[in-house]
């Protein structure tokens, strides 16, 4: 390869490259959502922040719970399947 033709190669792949958008705009526009600024955090007094921090933790431990319960119920089943074809 000469030095001319890879001088001529970097100018075409400078002059061919895209602007990167950020995961949130592609978010935002993919799904609609009017989530552009993230910003709107620091408006919340912080009541409403401690509200909301309660609200999110009540729901994890919801799904935790969820999980726990179906993984117990998966092994039971698994433990007897196995125990019946053991004995």
């Amino acid at each position: 390869m000469s030095f001319g033709s890879s001088i001529g190669a970097i100018i075409s792949l400078k002059n061919n490259k895209r602007k990167r958008s950020s995961q949130l705009e592609r978010y935002a526009k993919n799904t609609g959502s009017g989530l552009s600024n993230l910003d709107d955090y620091k408006k919340l007094p912080k009541e409403e922040l401690d509200k909301l921090g309660q609200k999110i933790k009540a729901e994890n431990n919801k799904k935790r719970q969820r999980v726990i319960v179906l993984t117990a119920i998966i092994m039971i089943v698994l433990i007897c399947i196995f125990w019946y074809f053991m004995f």
